[in-house]
């Protein structure tokens, strides 16, 4: 099972995938499988997001009471 990457591993993947996107000799298909895992990437980053801030919300909610 592979290891869940860090968001900031995640960024830093997804900042890869820009740099060779803009590469003329890229082709087609390698722009498209890139795109694809850019994407993935993203979808992974709004859920580990989305968590944190479900785990603040809780934590704000706890110290007001």
């Amino acid at each position: 099972m592979e290891e869940k990457k860090t968001i900031e591993q995640n960024f830093e993947e997804i900042e890869n995938i820009i740099k060779n996107m803009q590469e003329e000799e890229v082709t087609l298909d390698k722009s498209f499988e890139l795109y694809h895992k850019g994407l993935n990437l993203v979808k992974d980053c709004s859920a580990q997001i989305d968590k944190i801030e479900k785990q603040i919300q809780i934590i704000n909610e706890e110290q007001s009471c």
